[in-house]
């Protein structure tokens, strides 16, 4: 993996247990929550500036953030830019947004309980330890496999 992500199409994928994928839901209301292994997981990126990028996912050409919780919208004004950050020693990135990149995705995920079916993604403070290289948890993990269609 490339750590510059280039713009295409790709399923976003958590490093959690099992690498569920970040999806939406097939019904298109004007904005619904990003989450864990529905049915919609193809995602286009594109570039929107010189490091950061517009995710889109199904139906929905914009992503943002809504009461801490990442949303796939129709409405331009819920676009939010996002920067993907190579983390080189989990070959994975941290999602955040343009301008807070203290904040990033994360999976509401516990570990004891394997099931993980419908996590939704929040975005919370990234968490990593002051070690060289540093290290990240892997509910803030994902990785951009690519999708030939």
């Amino acid at each position: 993996m490339a750590p510059n992500l280039t713009p295409g199409t790709f399923k976003i994928v958590s490093l959690i247990d099992g690498n569920p994928p970040a999806s939406v839901n097939l019904t298109a209301p004007g904005f619904q929550p990003v989450y864990l292994n529905g049915p919609v997981t193809t995602w286009a990126i594109s570039r929107e500036g010189e490091k950061s990028y517009r995710l889109s996912v199904g139906a929905y050409p914009f992503t943002g953030v809504i009461d801490n919780n990442v949303t796939a919208s129709i409405h331009a004004e819920q676009n939010v830019e996002w920067i993907a950050t190579y983390r080189e020693f989990h070959d994975a990135y941290t999602i955040s947004p343009v301008n807070d990149d203290i904040l990033g995705w994360t999976v509401a995920y516990d570990e004891t309980d394997s099931k993980v079916l419908m996590s939704q993604i929040t975005l919370r403070p990234i968490i990593s330890t002051k070690s060289i290289p540093p290290q990240f948890i892997p509910t803030q993990l994902f990785r951009f496999e690519a999708v030939n269609e």
